[in-house]
């Protein structure tokens, strides 16, 4: 009977203690025109932190949230090129192409359009190769006053056991006001 009571605990109650550590709060951002589900205890990334990561990045998104070892990330941006909700497919189209051939080295999961909250929001999911592990990247976007919107979560590999269902969590909640 003993051994009956540790699977039942082992096989279903330490997999929601692992993913009741991450906490989602609703916060807004870019001037209060979206709304999103973010973990609860990240911060803005530094600037320091923000330079080593993304060096070599022409443009440095709008904002980063992170955790405290940079190793989870959300990052946030509102692009300057005009976009319609009908262009969401088409962009998705773009972007991954465009990620194809600069990563040829990624592992591609999933990708789509699906309706979030009234809202076409195309997306894309893939594996790439970082120095000394793999990431785990989720891009989404769609239109925010007739221009890109563009979000994207990522991990490293060995962390998305526990952030997968989370970042499901992050991408759904998504309100553009």
């Amino acid at each position: 009977m003993k051994s009956v009571i540790k699977i039942i605990f082992f096989a279903f109650i330490i997999p929601f203690s692992v993913n009741a550590q991450v906490k989602l709060e609703k916060k807004t951002f870019l001037d209060n025109k979206i709304e999103l589900m973010v973990p609860a205890d990240f911060k803005p990334m530094t600037e320091e932190m923000l330079n080593t990561k993304y060096a070599n990045t022409r443009q440095k998104p709008a904002l980063i949230l992170t955790d405290e070892d940079g190793e989870v990330n959300i990052i946030i941006n509102h692009l300057p090129q005009p976009i319609t909700p009908e262009q969401v497919s088409a962009f998705k189209d773009f972007q991954m192409s465009s990620l194809k051939k600069i990563r040829p080295d990624a592992k591609w999961l999933t990708d789509g359009v699906k309706t979030i909250n009234g809202k076409n929001v195309g997306y894309f999911t893939f594996i790439s190769n970082a120095i000394d592990q793999t990431v785990f990247n989720y891009y989404f976007f769609t239109d925010m006053d007739g221009k890109v919107l563009l979000l994207s979560f990522n991990c490293t590999g060995k962390l998305l056991p526990k952030w997968k269902e989370a970042a499901e969590t992050i991408v759904s909640s998504l309100k553009v006001k």
